[in-house]
């Protein structure tokens, strides 16, 4: 296999330049399989090690998985290497959790106006099933947190601009495992409820004035909230 004259890059990393665009260029679906170690080996010319060093630079990408048995698979985005990221910006002192949900507001606003513009049914059915089952879970706090979060997760999915799933999901992500063993959450759970009621409320009627506020003020209060939590020693 021949480098363009003058390229820096390793071969490992053109093979997994390659592999990236084959993966966008077709449309891999997640769990779609990739050619295998020793296809890679043959349509290259290159060692089973340069190979295994492009798996390993894809992997790091959170474009691919590789498992026994199954080789390389495409992966499923789940946000998680993102917030990893957010996890050590907080832990370098560097970014704090209200600066986080200063970004969630500023995201979550807007995503809640296009959610009324659009007012995608089976989206507001799914939004309800997650008010209903907060509220049958409301002593549960690990289930509580699940709802809580997926209804955040939908109003992206409403917004119809899929790049705002991009930034919230690992956002959520980050929050799910930040709250998960914190004594402060949830922050009035009834009142959590109450205010996720009233912004679906306004995209079910197409209001986007109203979805804006009714977000805004939720996301507001539970800012206040956090500020006013008892701090723990591993927090900023």
């Amino acid at each position: 296999m021949s480098q363009t004259p003058g390229s820096r890059k390793r071969l490992p990393e053109v093979i997994a330049d390659r592999l990236q665009r084959e993966i966008v260029e077709t449309g891999a679906q997640p769990d779609d399989r990739l050619p295998t170690e020793v296809e890679l080996v043959e349509r290259y010319g290159v060692s089973r090690t340069v190979v295994r060093e492009a798996a390993r630079l894809l992997v790091q990408r959170g474009l691919v998985t590789v498992t026994p048995g199954r080789g390389m698979v495409v992966a499923r985005f789940d946000g998680k290497l993102i917030s990893e990221q957010f996890a050590m910006l907080m832990q370098a002192s560097n970014g704090t959790f209200d600066q986080l949900l200063e970004l969630r507001l500023a995201i979550e606003v807007q995503m809640a106006v296009l959610a009324a513009e659009g007012q995608v049914v089976h989206l507001i059915a799914a939004m309800q099933e997650t008010i209903d089952r907060g509220e049958a879970s409301i002593d549960e706090r690990e289930r509580f947190l699940e709802f809580d979060m997926a209804f955040h997760e939908l109003l992206a999915e409403s917004s119809g601009n899929p790049y705002f799933g991009l930034v919230s999901k690992p956002i959520n992500e980050f929050m799910r495992s930040h709250y998960r063993n914190r004594a402060s959450y949830p922050s009035d759970p009834r009142r959590t409820l109450e205010e996720h009621t009233e912004i679906l409320s306004a995209i079910r009627r197409g209001d986007t004035f109203g979805a804006r506020h009714a977000t805004e003020e939720h996301l507001r209060r539970l800012r206040r909230a956090r500020r006013n939590a008892p701090v723990s020693a591993d927090e900023h």
